[in-house]
């Protein structure tokens, strides 16, 4: 495995469990809003929840693509 391979899979497991954390981190943030009764709060999870799901979906099918064309070169 060259270091540039090894580098590239090293920061998409970097990313993917900094955006794991993050989903996790926002959805707990959101229940404890929500059980609060803190409406202003909860919206700002919510948001912050959905850009963390957006930018998990983003970067697995970027993984994907980059996967494919990989496999299609071999």
């Amino acid at each position: 495995m060259r270091a540039s391979a090894f580098f590239g899979v090293l920061g998409a497991m970097l990313v993917g469990a900094f955006l794991l954390v993050w989903v996790v981190v926002c959805l707990a943030a959101l229940v404890f809003a929500l059980v609060e009764r803190n409406g202003s709060a909860a919206g700002t999870y919510a948001l912050l929840l959905a850009a963390g799901l957006a930018a998990s979906l983003l970067a697995g099918w970027a993984s994907r693509r980059v996967a494919r064309a990989r496999a299609a070169r071999h």
